[in-house]
């Protein structure tokens, strides 16, 4: 399948034996120098029949530039739970889709199937929610203030961004996040249990307990031992594999150090554009 000409995506897939899941890691970058592009049908089969492939394990009909760009380029990604340099080595040797038959048997054996997409309009996902009884959806959202600090430092390594463009950012997230949560609020009517809200800081500062929603409540299966023993580890590693990767050495520490480093007049331009979606996340001011 092609992407189309102004969306493209990357993924990268990590797998654990002792888990019995597998995660793939599919961000959407949207090829528009005109902002937000409008959500037409050529953007639905673009970004809705990838994500059906990788639910069903149907990971061959996927563009090639899924398993070569992206993530799939950095070193820390050979170091996750599933080592994927037996993949990367046959890639360069032969067809694509003979490699990728391993890592379609192991998704197949996988209990769960969890993918994180990264700026999918939420609208997308009635159509897959509808086509598929069995998916369940963990709305993921972090306050935005801390957000909008996070892609301040990042681009601040290329370039200086100005208070207005700054501010710019703000407006733009929360408005996105909030039209995010009112689509996500109809489709909770809709598809009552099948979907949850999820705050980043609520997952770092209380690991076990948010693990034990997710698998006890929204997917109706037993907490393995293990997985939270996992995420303590991410979250306290003895150190952090950069601002892209996503282990950290003290991670309640990163969730509340936006607030020490943050522009002050931009703190307050943001407190005052996101009012809405802070009291709406339940988020202090």
């Amino acid at each position: 399948m092609e992407n189309s000409p102004h969306i493209r995506g990357h993924t990268d897939i990590i797998y654990s034996e002792d888990f019995r899941l597998v995660v793939y890691l599919y961000e959407l970058h949207e090829m528009s120098s005109g902002g937000c592009r409008p959500r037409t049908e050529e953007m639905r089969r673009t970004l809705v029949r990838p994500l059906q492939a990788i639910f069903s394990c149907n990971l061959t009909v996927q563009h090639s530039s899924l398993f070569s760009r992206g993530l799939m380029r950095f070193q820390w990604t050979r170091k996750l739970m599933l080592s994927l340099q037996e993949f990367r080595s046959c890639k360069q040797q032969r067809k694509l889709a003979r490699c990728l038959m391993p890592l379609v048997s192991k998704c197949r054996r996988s209990d769960i199937i969890a993918t994180k997409v990264i700026r999918l309009h939420m609208r997308f996902v009635d159509r897959l929610m509808s086509d598929d009884p069995d998916l369940r959806l963990i709305h993921l959202v972090r306050d935005p203030r801390a957000m909008v600090e996070s892609w301040r430092k990042l681009a601040a390594r290329r370039r200086r961004l100005s208070p207005k463009q700054m501010q710019l950012n703000v407006r733009l997230i929360c408005q996105r996040m909030m039209t995010d949560c009112r689509i996500r609020r109809q489709l909770e009517s809709k598809y009552p249990h099948r979907i949850l809200l999820l705050r980043y800081e609520d997952l770092v500062m209380s690991a076990d307990a948010v693990i034990q929603n997710v698998y006890n409540g929204l997917l109706q299966l037993t907490l393995p031992s293990n997985v939270v023993d996992a995420m303590y580890a991410q979250f306290n590693s003895t150190s952090s594999n950069g601002p892209l990767g996503t282990r950290r050495s003290n991670g309640t520490a990163v969730v509340t150090r936006w607030r020490r480093t943050i522009d002050s007049t931009l703190l307050a331009y943001a407190k005052d554009t996101c009012r809405q979606l802070l009291f709406e996340l339940n988020y202090d001011l």
